[in-house]
């Protein structure tokens, strides 16, 4: 059988804002997070704890964009280097962020090709490839990010619809992937790998980092019985869209978090054992830097600064990215210090902390104000600011005004 790690969605470069600097290296210490984990994934492939796999898949979004800094193509190359020194075929999909805004070629990582690494692949077209391993011959099509640039000319998307749009790019899409499936030998197993939004995938952040719009693909485009295996890159979370398997429609997900949005997800990657006809696969996870909300509402509590800090301390915040959250009535800002919080915090790898003010609109009505009890406007006024201490100060001449207005209205 063919051995294969799948991997995706890298994004070498982004989170900043969750990491600090390291003053021995000058580097954010969340790029030397991403550089960790990218480190464990190629340590898997070379075999340095276990065998080395034939076949090296990367299905798209090294960057957080197309043209990331010279030190961060470094420090990405220098991995990838270590596949090409170990002779393991590796195939680079071009994924979303990996192409320039315009949605014309993966000017970060066609650098690859262009450098004729061996073995590199970089799958910036729908293609087929034939690549010879250790274990034998596999194919691999490349289902590269597609922008309606890809498939269609504007005359064709003039006046459309974004429905219309993406039901004509599918059916631009349909005989484009056929022809590649005709080309197929039969006789050796077949992997699609594709960076896309598939319909039965449950999307995270995503979403939100996306550089240019994208269709989304229908699954049973995908499900096809010439496919051994479907390894997808793009959505964050990691899942099987086809749990019979037949094939696997496999999102490993990205190899680290880049926002809260994925705090709970697991990270990983996944090893794929196929040969024509069959194939067994199995996710890996990953340890890597935990990420933690803190939240909690004080709006209700005697002491709102000592509710704050027995929150934190009821997780463990240890080299953990944090946000701290917490809820409170403006008469309570002063009374929380601010210091003692970061104190609290110090031992997290990153913090940031936010305060929300509840509105005063927000509060739970008046037992007396229910929709069941019967009151004189004026006597609804008087239970209303008695409520709200802030407005102590005018509630006589509020009360006399609407008494005012009232005589006013009788009179009229």
């Amino acid at each position: 059988m063919i051995n294969i790690l799948h991997f995706s969605d890298i994004h070498m470069g982004s989170g900043f804002s969750h990491g600090q600097i390291d003053p021995a290296t000058g580097l954010n210490t969340r790029l030397q997070d991403f550089i960790e984990t990218l480190s464990k994934c190629i340590d898997r492939a070379i075999g340095k704890d276990d065998e080395p796999v034939d076949l090296v898949l990367f299905a798209g979004d090294a960057f957080p964009d197309a043209t990331p800094p010279p030190y961060i193509q470094e420090a990405f190359a220098k991995q990838f280097r270590r596949l090409a020194d170990a002779n393991i075929p590796t195939v680079l999909l071009v994924g979303n962020h990996d192409q320039h805004s315009q949605g014309s070629g993966g000017a970060s990582l066609c650098i690859y090709r262009t450098l004729a690494v061996p073995g590199f692949i970089v799958g910036d077209k729908i293609n087929t490839h034939r690549i010879t391993t250790a274990n034998g011959d596999i194919q691999v099509i490349t289902l590269p990010w597609l922008t309606r640039s890809n498939l269609l000319t504007t005359d064709k998307t003039e006046g459309l619809s974004i429905a219309e749009v993406n039901d004509l790019l599918i059916e631009n899409l349909k005989p484009v992937l056929e022809s590649e499936i005709r080309k197929l030998d039969p006789n050796i197993p077949t992997v699609l790998v594709g960076h896309l939004m598939a319909d039965r995938a449950t999307f995270g952040a995503e979403k939100f980092l996306a550089v240019g719009k994208g269709f989304t693909i229908p699954i049973s485009l995908l499900t096809r019985p010439e496919f051994e295996y479907v390894a997808l890159g793009h959505v964050h979370k990691h899942q099987n869209l086809n749990p019979n398997n037949n094939p696997p429609i496999v999102y490993p997900g990205s190899i680290e978090r880049v926002d809260f949005s994925e705090e709970k997800e697991d990270k990983g990657y996944v090893i794929v054992k196929v040969e024509k006809g069959r194939v067994n696969w199995e996710f890996c996870p990953l340890t890597v830097r935990s990420f933690c909300t803190v939240k909690c509402d004080v709006s209700q509590k005697d002491d709102a600064h000592e509710a704050i800090l027995e929150a934190i301390a009821k997780q463990d915040i240890k080299d953990v990215v944090v946000r701290l959250i917490y809820k409170l009535r403006s008469e309570q800002l002063d009374l929380v210090e601010t210091a003692s919080l970061y104190q609290a915090l110090k031992p997290a790898h990153s913090y940031t902390i936010r305060a929300e003010l509840l509105s005063q609109l927000t509060r739970p009505r008046l037992p007396e104000l229910s929709a069941g009890a019967s009151l004189d406007p004026i006597e609804a006024l008087a239970a209303y600011l008695k409520d709200n201490k802030d407005l102590k100060d005018i509630e006589k001449d509020m009360l006399a005004a609407a008494e005012t207005l009232l005589d006013r209205s009788f009179l009229s």
